[in-house]
């Protein structure tokens, strides 16, 4: 059998099932206080399904064509895929490593959910992995890569190879007292690093990023550029204490500065490039995007000879079309639609969610232009909850790394559809909230909020109990 065919064998074999379900359109309660167009089609009315059960992540828009289904299938069988040492008997799917966190998208993104937390301080960061950088700046304005680690520390290896090191993160309590007197108790992260090959000293910035849900990432690519600075005020020219920035980043295919709307301080242009960026830096896998194996200094030295997956010189361990059908199954997840958003204690939370100025940031509706990656994306009405802008969100939440314009304490706003079900599809293990995982709930989440968001938390604190309760059933339903 031929390579391709190989590939192909291994694309199609674990997927040969595929449900699709149909989307419910329902009209809105006309005294809605606060009306959204097709409010429960959070995705729109192509990019959305009805589906509440822990594979609810993990499904594609409801109208494709044979043609593209057969692509997100091999997309899904490559998302899925557990990576392998190479030289091995499967060429299909060798060349991990030679460092790595993890040997596939799902093993962190699972279920295309969200990643977890450690369960104890014995156990290694796994679907929590670290940025790394010095101080200053690369050629295009980005993070300044360690000379010897690069720009993100690896817990794994190959047998041939030894890892970065090792990363714990150990959690102390924090008690937050309501203006009631009433306490809740939050979770501190504390990050150590043992263990460092060759010695290497603890002289790099760090940054903790967890892997977060990835439904509806091609609607975000989607929504016109024009559209996502419409909502941006640098100087709070309106004077709320809200601005709202946009970041801009180096896109590596266009060789050129753009902007930058994914990755939790939105420092990645594109869906392709996000991709390609977690198989470099995650699994060790080149791509089109990133041909090159992911090492730096000495790892060049130690480990650049060692045997890879490329089938013939100037090839790609993961090449095209299988990249791109990644690419696409990742583009084309739908969004889960809401469940009880005509329930008056959900619409009540809604009130109070603009109330409180939540929805500044988490901006609710907003519409895709044309798209071709995925047309049948185009021009939907959809309801991310994000303005996927740079926030300054205090002091408790900073990483105090830049990360091309993103200050150390500025994060991306994270769009909230599909929040009620992380839960769900993490099989009821947590929510693992913020870009650290910090937050077990959605009231943490929101008690770490500061800086651009100290005064909607303090006002959210000075809820009463029912309040407090219908604004998080509310999140709860999107």
């Amino acid at each position: 059998m031929s390579w391709i065919g190989k590939k192909i064998l291994v694309a199609i074999v674990p997927c040969l099932c595929l449900f699709f379900f149909q989307r419910c359109q329902h009209d809105l309660d006309s005294t809605d206080s606060n009306p959204l167009t097709d409010e429960a089609l959070q995705g729109g009315k192509n990019g959305t399904i009805n589906l509440s059960t822990n594979a609810s992540f993990a499904q594609p828009i409801p109208p494709m064509n044979t043609s593209d289904v057969i692509n997100f299938k091999v997309g899904r069988s490559f998302f899925h895929t557990s990576w392998v040492m190479a030289p091995a008997s499967t060429q299909a799917v060798d060349g991990v490593g030679p460092l790595f966190n993890a040997i596939s998208c799902n093993s962190c993104h699972i279920e295309d959910g969200r990643g977890r937390t450690p369960f104890s301080s014995a156990e290694q960061l796994t679907s929590l992995l670290m940025r790394l950088s010095i101080a200053g700046q690369d050629l295009h304005g980005g993070p300044n890569p360690d000379p010897d680690l690069g720009l993100q520390f690896r817990n794994n290896s190959t047998l041939q190879a030894a890892p970065d090191g090792q990363v714990y993160v150990v959690y102390t309590n924090r008690i937050v007292t309501y203006p009631d007197g009433s306490t809740d108790t939050l979770r501190v992260p504390e990050y150590q690093f043992k263990n460092l090959r060759n010695g290497h000293p603890l002289n790099f910035m760090y940054s903790p990023r967890i892997a977060p849900q990835i439904v509806g990432m091609g609607l975000l690519e989607a929504i016109p550029e024009h559209a996502l600075l419409a909502f941006a005020d640098p100087e709070d020219n309106d004077g709320d204490g809200i601005s709202g920035r946009a970041n801009y980043v180096w896109d590596e295919e266009k060789q050129q500065t753009v902007l930058g709307r994914f990755g939790w301080k939105a420092n990645v242009s594109t869906v392709r490039q996000q991709v390609a960026g977690a198989f470099s830096g995650d699994m060790g896998i080149t791509t089109p995007v990133f041909p090159n194996p992911n090492l730096h200094g000495i790892e060049q030295t130690l480990y650049g000879n060692l045997p890879n997956g490329n089938e013939s010189p100037g090839s790609t361990e993961l090449p095209d079309p299988f990249f791109t059908n990644t690419v696409f199954y990742t583009q084309a997840l739908a969004v889960p639609q809401r469940r009880n958003w005509t329930d008056v204690t959900v619409k009540r939370g809604k009130t109070l969610f603009y109330q409180i100025s939540c929805a500044k940031c988490h901006i609710p509706q907003t519409q895709t232009g044309n798209y071709s990656d995925v047309p049948l994306l185009s021009n939907q009405t959809i309801h991310p909850y994000t303005d996927l802008l740079l926030h300054d969100m205090g002091p408790g939440l900073a990483d105090n790394r830049d990360d091309y314009l993103a200050t150390g304490t500025e994060w991306r706003t994270p769009p909230l559809w599909g929040i009620g079900l992380v839960s769900l599809v993490n099989n009821n293990n947590g929510m693992f909230l913020l870009h650290d995982g910090r937050a077990r709930t959605i009231k943490e989440a929101i008690l770490w909020h500061g800086g651009e968001a100290q005064k909607s938390k303090e006002a959210f604190m000075k809820l009463s109990k029912p309040d407090i309760d219908a604004l998080i059933k509310f999140i709860k339903d999107l």
